[in-house]
């Protein structure tokens, strides 16, 4: 789903005409898809009069939404390039050009995420093909609806669980385990629905766990509780994931996951711990 903000109903019906499918409209008190695991891009239309006052708003949902991408649609401007110095957005299309090149853009964008590029790298991996079946699988859904557990893997794509644990286990070498991968990809949407503004008790509901559940799963990676995960930096925490639950998996199969924004040498917290 595509989740639009714009500065007028105008601008707004306009940029759903171009995007067209299944489109959310947000208002002055729905600017943040809170509480939907369905959006799979934002896009933020204002007219060049009233951007300046709305670049906090772009700020906000490239700290609080990490895992989707944004992009602006405004009136073409030669200082709007300087007006969103250090602001992250995925691309820019300029209002006379909506019907055009949005679409596109849109597709590109949400293609170029760090979890859909991991996505890619599994897809042309070596590994087996069951396995990269479920981790391809594992990542699409986690940007909205995390897959739970093993179990529930193993049925969405018809292969035995304990075939893919065993494959996971060997090509990571014993570093890692394909349920801990899982319980990671949980913890990044956990995340990403708490900065967007849920209660800890509305992000386990969503995710369909116990709060209480999701609180050991954080304490077993990142090693922090559910409160101290809070001001761990988003970015930090995918490159963390990387490092402990990806690339272990790729080293066995010669390759290295070279998605951005992820570094795989990065810490993620004063609290992490071995999981």
């Amino acid at each position: 789903m595509i989740h639009i903000v714009a500065g007028t109903a105008g601008d707004a019906e306009r940029i759903r005409r171009a995007v067209g499918g299944d489109v959310q409209i947000g208002n002055g008190t729905n600017e943040l898809p809170v509480d939907d695991g369905r959006v799979d891009c934002m896009i933020v239309g204002y007219r060049r009069g009233l951007l300046p006052n709305r670049v906090r708003l772009l700020e906000e949902m490239g700290r609080k939404l990490p895992l989707i991408p944004v992009i602006l649609v405004t009136d073409r401007d030669t200082n709007v390039a300087g007006l969103l110095s250090g602001v992250r957005v995925s691309a820019i299309v300029w209002f006379d050009e909506v019907q055009a090149k949005l679409q596109s853009h849109v597709e590109k964008a949400c293609h170029a995420t760090a979890l859909s590029q991991l996505a890619d790298v599994f897809r042309q991996s070596t590994l087996p093909p069951s396995l990269r079946a479920a981790l391809t699988h594992s990542i699409h859904t986690a940007r909205s609806n995390p897959v739970r557990n093993l179990g529930e893997l193993a049925h969405a794509v018809r292969c035995s669980p304990a075939t893919l644990s065993q494959q996971f286990r060997r090509h990571a070498t014993g570093a890692t385990t394909l349920s801990r991968f899982l319980g990671g990809l949980v913890l990044l949407r956990a995340q990403q629905l708490r900065l967007a503004g849920s209660s800890w008790e509305n992000v386990a509901g969503q995710l369909g766990f116990a709060r209480a559940t999701l609180n050991r799963k954080c304490r077993k990676w990142p090693g922090c509780t559910l409160r101290e995960l809070e001001i761990v930096g988003p970015d930090i925490l995918l490159a963390s994931f990387v490092s402990q639950y990806v690339q272990p998996l790729l080293n066995g199969a010669g390759l290295r996951a070279d998605t951005n924004p992820p570094r795989s040498d990065q810490p993620v917290s004063p609290y992490r711990r071995p999981s």
